[in-house]
Order: structure tokens, then C-alpha cells, then sequence
């Protein structure tokens, strides 16, 4: 049975990385390639998509127009929308509700001042305060005085190892 090959002395590390680093030049080459190649696709496929939006947008254009001229009583009208049926589909005229901005700080100090309850109180550990009197014991994260905290499972991670060239 053959042993599988190992570093075993400065020689065969600086071997491995002059090795290494040859086929990531050759690598990083053949990325920069596809990167290229991924641009100018997607340079043609943002033309596309202009085509398609402007398609869109001219033929909703001319609907929008159609549909104006339409008369009342052969639109669909519900609280939200207008429809207007035809063989290909529907044209659809929607009256969205609105948007609110709201300042939050106003509107809380508004609706304590009247009295109301719509206040929500959301209450949160902090964390950065609770890690610093806490450590890690067997798998436990436990307090200065050894009382084990309730609510957290610790997620040991592996080390890792890396190489910066110098």
C-alpha cells in the first residue's frame, strides 16, 4: 500500500506552494475569461429586456388609450379596478390604495396622547451585555457565578487555517 504523500520538511512546502500558485494563476486566468464572457452576455441580455419593456410599455400605452375610449357599460368596475375582457385576455385598469409614510416618533407620541392602545412593546435580551459576563463550558454557555444560561446552544466552529504570502 502506498502512503500518501506528505510535507516533510521546508523543500516539499515551498514545492507545494510554487505548485500551487501555478495552477492559480492558470485558474484565475481562465475566471477572468469567463467573467468577460458573462459580461457581454449580459450586456445582450439587458438589450433584450429593453426590447421586451419597450414592447411592453408602447402596447400598454396604446391599451391605456383603447381602453378610455371604451363605454362604461362594458367595463367590469369593482371598489379597486376596471376590466375590460377581449379574446387574447384582459385589460385591467387597477386603482391601488394608497402608500403611508408615517414618522414613527409622531405617530407614537399621537396615538398616546389619544388615548389609544395600538403601542406594541418588544422586549429583547441584550446580547452583547449578557456575552460579556458569560463564557463557554462544555458545550454551556454559563454565568460568572456557574449558572447555566437557558435559550442559547453553542455552535462550535472548526479553526482555520490559512496561508499569506510574504
Amino acid at each position: 500500500m502506498q502512503e500518501a504523500w506528505k510535507i516533510k520538511n521546508d523543500k516539499d512546502a515551498e514545492w507545494l506552494i510554487e505548485k500551487v500558485n501555478k495552477d492559480l494563476i492558470e485558474s484565475n486566468r481562465y475566471k477572468e475569461s469567463l467573467r468577460s464572457k458573462i459580461e457581454v452576455l449580459e450586456e445582450k441580455l439587458r438589450k433584450v429586456e429593453e426590447e421586451e419593456n419597450s414592447a411592453i410599455e408602447r402596447r400598454n400605452s396604446y391599451l391605456a388609450e383603447y381602453f378610455e375610449s371604451i363605454d362604461e357599460k362594458f367595463k367590469k368596475k369593482t371598489k379597486t379596478q376596471e376590466k375590460y375582457r377581449l379574446p387574447s385576455g384582459e385589460i385591467v385598469k387597477k386603482y391601488p390604495s394608497p402608500q403611508f409614510k408615517r414618522d414613527n416618533n409622531k405617530l407614537l407620541n399621537w396615538i398616546k396622547s389619544s388615548g389609544l392602545d395600538y403601542v406594541e412593546i418588544k422586549e429583547s435580551p441584550k446580547w452583547n451585555e449578557l456575552k460579556a459576563i458569560t463564557s463557554v463550558k462544555n458545550g454551556q454557555v454559563i454565568t460568572e457565578d456557574g449558572e447555566i444560561v437557558e435559550g442559547i446552544k453553542v455552535i462550535e466552529r472548526d479553526p482555520v487555517l490559512e496561508f499569506k504570502e510574504g
